[in-house]
């Protein structure tokens, strides 16, 4: 079975559900303040969001940037984003097709590369880096295990498959051509998510 297709399809199937049941988390303002700040762009960033969903984040990244774009894998969210905010720029790709323009700032990828497996994962990092400027940063959030954990996930919006990293790993496939600015952990209900923003140098 392929699972990116399956996890896709379950985001767009059930896009206006997800959406919905995500909304009372609301945006992350303190992370993408603190992205844009460690990437001394606080004003004029060129920004680029992986897997941005409906739009949550991206009503409050806007207000704070000179250019933006964010891309979604699930053409249904792309849908409730596009009628959201129907001035910015919204791409239907996946972290590791998307085409990364030139002299990014910040690349925000909240709770998104959870879907995104280690092999893949060295790909997108690598397009990343090629994209930011010197300095910049690349803001990541995602669940977290001691280890690299493959699971798969059924509940009432479908089957989503998910992986599970740590901060090392993360860091591994990083290298270093990036270098960890920042760290943080969170308990959420029964799941443990790590926040990292590792700087281009």
């Amino acid at each position: 079975m392929n699972w990116d297709q399956k996890t896709i399809h379950t985001y767009d199937k059930s896009a206006k559900a997800l959406a919905d049941y995500f909304k009372g988390i609301g945006a992350r303002v303190y992370d993408i303040e603190l992205g844009l700040k460690l990437a001394n762009k606080e004003t004029g960033a060129r920004v680029v969001e992986i897997g941005c969903g409906d739009g949550r984040d991206t009503s409050e990244i806007i207000k704070r940037v000179s250019w933006y774009e964010g891309f979604d894998p699930s053409e249904g969210l792309l849908q409730l984003a596009r009628r959201k905010l129907p001035g910015e720029k919204f791409v239907n790709a996946t972290a590791q097709t998307y085409d990364y323009p030139p002299a990014v700032d910040v690349v925000f990828a909240f709770a998104s590369l959870l879907h995104v497996n280690k092999k893949d994962l060295r790909v997108v990092f690598d397009k990343v880096y090629d994209s930011l400027v010197f300095g910049g940063i690349f803001f990541i959030s995602l669940k977290e295990r001691p280890r690299y954990v493959e699971e798969v996930k059924s509940d009432a919006f479908g089957e989503r498959m998910f992986y599970y990293y740590s901060v090392d790993d993360i860091t591994r496939i990083a290298s270093s051509k990036f270098k960890l600015v920042y760290e943080d952990h969170q308990k959420i209900g029964e799941t443990d998510w790590f926040t990292v923003a590792l700087k281009k140098v």
